[in-house]
């Protein structure tokens, strides 16, 4: 199953597009790629474009590419393939993410998001992380710095608690078997986690709907499911997938930690399956309905029998088979 929009890419674009991955990949010649790198390639250009990799494209940036991939959605979805590729490997390569920024700045995709990941490579962890949070503050949930940080802080200090939601969560004890709801208290059950907007809670806003991603994906919360469910979520949100994945790529394939996110997520190494993540990326990039409204109001669906609620969004199995 590949991405819709790309598998409708004329064979230009398609060598356009395959030359993109052999430039990432050897930083223009510069670099050479892995055998495992190699195979990564190969299988997920053949997932997400719906086409075999070609032979020996050149390692050279193809002029005029964004003449070529010309709708909004493919840039994106191209730019998404270009990220996890310069994941691959555990480490972060400078000269390959200047190349990524060179590309996301052609594209018109997240440049500055990008520019953020160069930052890290420069060893300025602290200013990239304060620079993807406030731009998750903005683009997500039209918050200030000021106002994003607080909701964070506040609640640790019996402030800003999120009373409004507090009954409903509580209500998820007597959630019907099987619903939205019943998966939902056993997830905060399981895992142990508080629940949002609590004084123990991370804020409503920002975690509420990752909580039930994971519900309705079938992710856990291990590292692998983590990464899992934000490719999942990439796929929901495209005009912020980048935004939205770099975060928890760089915490648990880099083992860059997240400052704000440092004391609930390890910092780890090497934890990307990319097929996986790839395939969570196409079941997001698939599913329909009001889950794609980052402020999905999802409380009229909690006491659903859980199937039916990914019957009506057409989330795919997890096995990626329609």
């Amino acid at each position: 199953m590949a991405f819709h929009d790309l598998a409708s890419l004329p064979p230009a674009a398609v060598a356009a597009v395959a030359q993109t991955c052999e430039a990432l990949i050897t930083a223009e010649g510069q670099e050479q790629a892995t055998l495992q790198e190699r195979q990564l390639l190969a299988n997920l250009f053949l997932d997400l474009l719906g086409q075999p990799w070609p032979a020996q494209p050149a390692a050279t940036m193809p002029v005029g590419l964004a003449g070529l991939v010309l709708s909004h959605r493919q840039r994106q979805e191209v730019m998404q393939l270009l990220t996890l590729l310069a994941f691959l490997e555990p480490r972060l390569d400078q000269a390959k993410v200047q190349l990524l920024e060179r590309i996301a700045a052609e594209l018109q995709v997240e440049p500055g998001v990008v520019a953020d990941l160069e930052e890290v490579c420069r060893g300025h962890v602290l200013k990239a992380f304060g620079d993807l949070y406030r731009r998750t503050f903005a683009a997500l949930n039209s918050d200030g710095v000021v106002q994003g940080y607080a909701r964070f802080i506040l609640p640790m200090l019996v402030l800003g608690i999120d009373r409004e939601h507090e009954s409903r969560y509580a209500a998820l004890d007597t959630a019907p078997a099987g619903s939205m709801g019943a998966g939902l208290r056993a997830y905060y059950q399981h895992n142990g986690f508080p629940f949002p907007g609590s004084r123990k809670g991370l804020p409503y806003a920002y975690v509420a709907i990752h909580d039930v991603h994971h519900v309705i994906g079938g992710y856990a919360t291990d590292p692998d499911g983590e990464l899992q469910v934000l490719g999942f979520s990439m796929g929901l949100f495209p005009d912020h997938a980048l935004l939205i994945a770099l975060p928890a790529l760089l915490q648990f394939q880099m083992g860059v930690a997240d400052p704000l996110a440092g004391s609930v997520a390890p910092k780890l190494k090497d934890q990307l399956d990319a097929p996986t993540f790839a395939q969570a990326l196409q079941r997001g990039a698939a599913t329909t309905g009001p889950i794609r409204d980052f402020h999905w109001d999802f409380w009229p669906w909690i006491d659903r029998p859980l199937s039916d609620v990914r019957r009506d969004l057409q989330v795919l199995p997890a096995s990626g088979a329609p």
